[in-house]
């Protein structure tokens, strides 16, 4: 079955389908059909013996043998691989309340079975919204409605030239308000004059990916969020936009600003184009190595600028749209087990932190409060991930042993944890599973992590304190 970010534009699949409702992060799954066929119309509709269905928002990653779409009136659709028998499983929905991991988990009954379906972004094609004026011969004229073969202004080698448009993209986006502001896919709105003087000379709307040309580099708008002068606008909650292709990748200027037309890195088709068939109608899969300047999103080169940014809209008089979060260093360590025990630490010496785990234990579950750097930090840092605490070594002595415990360092897939990146340490992602190998039986044993580094929390995402038995 295709996956969610990857769903067939046209064409029919034999699948399983059901509803699934939920009330208070409990779900029920009714009106399972088996082996239908399922025609998928385009990328928000389908249709099942004739009834046409429409959805938004997707959950399940490539290869999964499982999809749950949103049905756009708060319930969700079904859809699996007509060999999988949906009533031996039941479904969880995380991507609720707010919850900043925004996922399902589908456990198969009677087993430690389980699937972890990830939200699927379909909305960040970096765009102009409709209005966007673009530079064409020294006038403007409105993004939607260039057409292909018109000449637009680009600048090359810092001097003005003309370059022929070859395709004009048309898509449609959908907020996600569930999500932070920054996934949720509301357009980045720049005021007038927030770069500098009639730059932009008007309103300017773009998606948040989209890139502007600043001191030779593109930097994504979402990176220069300050919530004055650049905030996202939400009271969009789904809108056209465009995107403008010249025959190789520009710097071409928008309201003023100076930014970057299209660069095929292979998700052409998730537009439609209004007329004639494009110019380039193959999807080119370019990279940033094919732009006409470098990507730069490193904090060194972005702080600075969105430093300047939030200075200019102070002395503009703009008011404060979003309010700095407050944050803390506290990670609120501590374990749970499979039985539901929660074991707070012993004591901390230096940078580790020990636990007493009680006979019979094999995996315990590493929670701590977590946060997001670009919100915790600055929209300027480009780490989007939820991170708990950085683990360095992990330790565990019972008896007269001591082994290192390394599992977490190499196994990819297991729960809770970030992406392996930096050997030997791992960020968890709040609720990472440790799995603490064979032990003797009837003996209690000390755990050793080592936390490297912690934080900084948003104060109103921290965990508020548990009752815990100590071991």
């Amino acid at each position: 079955m295709s996956s969610t970010s990857d769903i067939p534009a046209s064409g029919y699949n034999i699948l399983n389908f059901a509803h699934i409702t939920t009330s208070n992060n409990i779900s029920t799954v009714s009106n399972i059909q088996n082996s239908v066929k399922v025609t998928f119309i385009d990328s928000t509709h389908f249709t099942i013996d004739g009834t046409e269905y429409t959805y938004d928002y997707t959950w399940g990653g490539k290869g999964s043998t499982q999809i749950i779409l949103g049905d756009t009136t708060g319930g969700y659709f079904l859809l699996t691989d007509a060999n999988v028998n949906i009533s031996n499983y039941t479904y969880t929905n995380h991507s609720m309340n707010g919850n900043i991991s925004n996922y399902w988990q589908v456990k198969e009954k009677g087993t430690h079975s389980h699937i972890k379906l990830d939200y699927q972004d379909r909305g960040f094609d970096p765009c102009f919204l409709a209005g966007t004026e673009i530079s064409v011969n020294g006038a403007t004229r409105k993004v939607e409605d260039l057409a292909v073969g018109d000449r637009i202004d680009v600048l090359v080698n810092g001097k003005t030239e003309q370059k022929t448009v070859t395709w004009v993209g048309k898509s449609t986006s959908v907020a996600a308000p569930f999500l932070p502001l920054d996934m949720a896919g509301y357009p980045v709105r720049i005021v007038k004059d927030a770069l500098a003087e009639g730059v932009p000379f008007k309103d300017m709307l773009i998606t948040p990916e989209h890139c502007l040309y600043l001191n030779g580099c593109f930097v994504p708008a979402r990176m220069l969020v300050n919530g004055q002068s650049i905030f996202y606008d939400q009271s969009f909650t789904s809108y056209d936009y465009y995107h403008v292709e010249t025959e190789d990748h520009a710097i071409i200027t928008a309201d003023g600003v100076l930014t970057e037309s299209y660069l095929d890195t292979g998700n052409r088709r998730s537009f439609r184009q209004n007329g004639d068939v494009v110019a380039m109608p193959r999807t080119r899969n370019l990279t940033w190595d094919d732009a006409a300047a470098p990507l730069n999103v490193s904090r060194a080169f972005v702080e600075p600028l969105f430093q300047q940014f939030c200075a200019r809209a102070q002395g503009m008089g703009l008011p404060l749209r979003t309010e700095a979060p407050v944050v803390t260093h506290e990670s609120n360590l501590y374990l749970t087990a499979g039985n539901g025990r929660v074991i707070r630490p012993l004591r901390t010496e230096k940078n580790h932190t020990l636990f007493m785990i009680p006979a019979g234990i094999e995996t315990v579950y590493i929670h701590s409060n977590t946060s997001r750097r670009n919100e915790a930090i600055g929209p300027f840092v480009d780490d989007r991930r939820t991170l708990g605490v950085l683990v360095g070594n992990a330790s565990i002595c019972h008896g007269n042993t001591t082994r290192t415990l390394t599992s977490y360092l190499h196994d990819e897939d297991l729960a809770g944890w970030n992406n392996v990146e930096f050997y030997p340490m791992r960020w968890t992602a709040g609720n990472a599973c440790l799995p603490l190998g064979h032990r003797e039986p009837g003996t209690v044993a000390l755990l050793a992590l080592q936390i490297l580094e912690a934080g900084p929390y948003i104060v109103s995402n921290v965990e508020p304190e548990e009752t815990a038995l100590r071991a």
